[in-house]
């Protein structure tokens, strides 16, 4: 959950990379989608979030690809 990835990003020693912050939110987002019904509002949200997250990160990942090689 949230709360969990907040502790987690201020702790500054468990995400190492962008990639590991990347897929717990991605885990977060298919699991709100498995263990909730299409019309719930964690569904909805979900799907919302993910969209929105999706858009706004893409050019932090193409940079911190383009800083590995």
């Amino acid at each position: 959950d949230l709360k969990t990835m907040s502790r987690r990003v201020e702790s500054e020693q468990y995400y190492v990379t962008l990639e590991m912050f990347v897929a717990d939110l991605k885990r977060m987002f298919i699991n709100a989608r498995t263990y909730n019904s299409p019309d719930t509002i964690y569904f909805k949200c979900s799907t919302r979030l993910e969209a929105y997250f999706t858009n706004r990160i893409q050019s932090h990942l193409a940079q911190a690809a383009s800083t590995k090689n």
